[in-house]
């Protein structure tokens, strides 16, 4: 529970760090070029999720249970065989995209755009492989820290400095700046936790075969590649999508929006960092009861904390987007649209990990396929009829129906309930008259 609680507040600090470097960039940036930094981020936190090849997902499936049962050899043969399997994935996928760069040309905005995601991808998917070790073996204070914390910082004192320097912040800077960040922090990852792992167990690496058991991880985790990715796309697609529809600064005005909402938005990835290796140890019981009641109270505190978020970050809604410019005051009704979206999917807590960790890999891919799908219809019909606005009600929409998949997916698959609007144990505790 403490590290829950420690992992939370760190994700409260990186909302709030998120918000101010992103109001510091629509300030420096004029609009147009600030919606094409949008869209240059947005397609590389999507296109991430796939250079990581499924291997930060399956981790959370096998890296607690071989801790829990003294296997550290086996620990560290998954770091190694993904890191290795990671970086070769994901530069395969940086050479297409540079490809692209090439044929659009470097003075053209979707040119830089694809330089860049050629130059930061295979970064950002050791990233998101190292996250998920991270979290596997209950590092989150580290990856927390490292991914939360350092990165944003990093970027803002390097867009300072260009200020300070008298050098205007373009696309090309701050891609630039985003690609010297992922690379450090990247690097950052690689070295602590090599350091940690060598202090568990000594082997020697050398070039040979495929094992058998490494064969089983790839396995594993070519089915999680396509979930955590597509499950990203889902996430992003309202923007991805406005991109290509509407105008830069559209775009950057529903993103300024979108990104106060991670105000209240934390909590649920701060929930989601702890429960999926909740989640792998209580299935090590052969009874279901320690599992079912794990996900239902991680549904429980999940909504009440994001009810609460959203309530006061909606109410102080015009003061956050007045910071970015008054002429992002219009984002308040596409963040009140979002908002039911982020509290439908809070009703389902972290039910989705807990699909994952039991192995039931083409049953996630089955239900993000679907409700990505119907989200891309919705988005695409919805955004040239009602602009922004038609993006956030298809966000929140393909998240209610992606709550609503999730707890029949779970009930079929697992036998457990997933919905549950009660107080959090400890709190209806301390309510409790002495």
């Amino acid at each position: 529970m403490l590290d829950a609680l420690i992992t939370f507040a760190i994700r409260v600090a990186s909302a709030g760090l998120m918000f101010g470097l992103q109001v510091m960039l629509a300030r420096a940036m004029d609009l147009e070029s600030y919606g094409n930094y949008v869209t240059l981020w947005t397609w590389l936190i999507t296109l991430g999720s796939f250079g990581a090849l499924g291997f930060a997902e399956s981790s959370i499936r096998f890296l607690p249970r071989y801790r829990a049962r003294g296997r550290e050899a086996h620990v560290v043969g998954y770091w190694r065989f993904g890191l290795w399997a990671v970086v070769l994935g994901s530069s395969l996928m940086a050479l297409i995209a540079a490809a692209l760069a090439v044929h659009f040309g470097s003075q053209t905005t979707p040119g830089v755009i694809a330089l860049y995601i050629a130059l930061g991808l295979p970064f950002l998917a050791i990233e998101y492989y190292l996250d998920g070790v991270c979290r596997s073996l209950g590092w989150n204070r580290f990856t927390s820290i490292t991914v939360f914390i350092v990165r944003p910082l990093l970027i803002a004192v390097l867009a300072l400095l260009c200020i300070a320097a008298g050098i205007p912040i373009t696309l090309q800077v701050i891609g630039l700046i985003i690609t010297m960040t992922l690379v450090a922090i990247a690097l950052l990852m690689v070295a602590v936790i090599a350091w940690r792992l060598r202090s568990i167990v000594r082997t020697p690496f050398r070039l040979r075969r495929v094992t058998p058991r490494e064969a089983m991880w790839l396995k594993a985790s070519a089915p999680m590649l396509l979930v955590s990715g597509l499950d990203d796309i889902l996430t992003y697609s309202d923007v991805l999508i406005l991109s290509a529809f509407m105008s830069p600064e559209d775009v950057g005005i529903y993103f300024a929006a979108a990104r106060t909402l991670a105000l209240a938005n934390f909590v649920y990835f701060a929930m989601w960092t702890v429960a999926g290796r909740g989640f792998a140890l209580a299935l090590e019981d052969t009874d279901k009861t320690r599992l079912q009641e794990t996900v239902l109270e991680t549904t429980r505190v999940t909504f009440w904390c994001t009810v609460i978020a959203l309530a006061a970050t909606l109410g102080a809604a015009p003061v956050f987007l007045y910071a970015f410019g008054s002429e992002f005051l219009g984002g308040v009704w596409i963040m009140a649209i979002l908002s039911f979206g982020l509290l439908a999917r809070a009703l389902t807590g972290q039910a989705g990990e807990a699909l994952i960790v039991a192995g039931k890999q083409k049953q996630s891919l089955a239900l993000i396929a679907s409700v990505l799908a119907a989200n891309i219809a919705l988005t695409v019909v919805l955004v040239p009829l009602l602009g922004v606005y038609g993006a956030a009600l298809g966000n929140a929409l393909a998240l209610a129906m992606r709550s609503a998949a999730v707890i029949y997916t779970v009930r079929r698959s697992l036998g457990l309930k997933v919905v549950s609007v009660a107080l959090p144990a400890q709190l209806r505790n301390r309510l409790k008259p002495a």
